[in-house]
């Protein structure tokens, strides 16, 4: 063999990734994260996601990666830049002013509470809001700041500084979306099109200014877990390793807690369920691997505002909250499943979605948002899908 044949790359190939499964729509999002993760770490490659049906199920391979399972695994922990690498005075600092804003946030509530249960109306309402409120609300302005300053200092990804939780305000996204503008280029748009799949600073709650969140949202604070500080956390405990068994080896899920609640799996409804779910030992397992890789998926279903509220890609609301998401023939790059997931064939009836397969479409699933209990201790999860298709 000559010189220059021992300097020649491998060749681009298809690597199928057997721990996936495109009908569950953890499985399908980080399929969409593992491209989006790949792509973004290498720009000059061509890469594509193709379906193939495998044992009743579809398994996404990639396209045009130069490699094998160790090396994709090891590219996606380095683009990741996983597992991040923790930095004690920072983390103690993050800690601190957020525990300062949780404790000033209690305080308001109460005193909320107590003006509540105090009987009184209108001039002296007012009054005794200004006295006894505006000072609490000012305070934790403030003290809100310091946090995210904080916490933008120590979080692995910027977008992930809007907060540990999806309940900032519309100034706060905006502020946040800007920042992330401003380091965009590109080469780099991860933070952005992440921000653009939480929400929109033009779609906020009535009565508390909040952002409208993305209805992947599913963790809220039941457990105390929150959707932004899983991820965080998640990127601390994710490594090369995890994501090569998660992607080649099709196992039962054996992680707990850090979940974003994506996998059906983990639905622990009486309903649903052969056992007490909440007898011993009975926990809701899960993939970290994957759902790390489900989260950078969400880049791709970006969220718009519209007359009725926040719209995100793939969802509809009626009669009730559901998630549909196409499986195609042919490997399609990023670009083309960004448009395909948001085409208008997707949510049409039964009698018209004929022309998805003139798409390239072989499926179409879908999977209900089940929420159980109240907000903010309710569980939400993704019902099993059903195919539509």
């Amino acid at each position: 063999m000559s010189e220059n044949q021992n300097l020649v790359a491998d060749p681009p190939a298809d690597v199928l990734l057997p721990g996936l499964d495109g009908t569950n729509p953890l499985g399908f999002l980080a399929a969409l994260g593992t491209l989006c993760v790949l792509a973004d770490a290498d720009r000059q490659a061509i890469l594509a996601l193709a379906w193939t049906a495998v044992d009743g199920t579809w398994v996404p391979s990639i396209q045009g990666f130069s490699g094998g399972k160790a090396r994709l695994a090891e590219a996606l922990a380095g683009q990741l830049r996983c597992p991040f690498p923790p930095d004690e005075q920072r983390d103690q600092k993050r800690s601190e002013t957020q525990a300062a804003h949780d404790e000033k946030k209690r305080e308001l509530r109460e005193a909320v509470e107590s003006l509540k249960r105090s009987g009184l109306r209108g001039n002296e309402r007012r009054d005794a809001e200004e006295r006894k409120l505006s000072p609490i609300r000012d305070r934790l302005a403030k003290l809100r700041g310091e946090w995210l300053q904080a916490l933008r200092e120590s979080v692995p990804s910027p977008e992930l500084a809007l907060g540990k939780h999806l309940n900032a305000s519309c100034p706060e996204l905006r502020e946040t979306m800007q920042l992330g503008l401003d380091c965009a280029s590109a080469a780099d748009r991860v933070a952005v099109d992440l921000l653009s799949a939480f929400g929109s600073d033009a779609c906020g709650q009535a009565k508390t200014g909040q952002m409208q969140a993305t209805p992947f949202c599913f963790t809220t604070g039941s457990g105390r877990q929150w959707f932004l500080d899983t991820v965080r956390q998640l990127m601390g405990q994710v490594d090369a390793n995890r994501l090569e068994n998660a992607l080649f080896l099709r196992a039962e899920p054996s992680d707990e807690k850090l979940s974003m609640r994506w996998n059906p799996q983990e639905d622990r409804r009486y309903s649903v369920m052969w056992s007490d779910p909440t007898a011993s030992g009975n926990e809701a397992k899960t993939n970290w691997a994957l759902n790390l890789l489900g989260y950078r998926g969400l880049q791709l279903i970006s969220s718009a505002p519209t007359f009725r509220g926040l719209r995100t890609t793939g969802w509809k609301s009626d009669p009730e909250p559901a998630w549909r998401w196409p499986i195609w023939s042919g490997g399609l790059r990023i670009n083309v499943i960004r448009s395909l997931l948001s085409h208008p064939l997707l949510a049409t009836q039964a009698s018209r979605r004929d022309r998805l397969f003139a798409l390239g479409v072989t499926a179409l699933f879908e999977s209900v948002r089940v929420e159980v209990g109240s907000p903010p201790n309710c569980k939400i999860n993704f019902a099993p899908a059903c195919q539509l298709a």
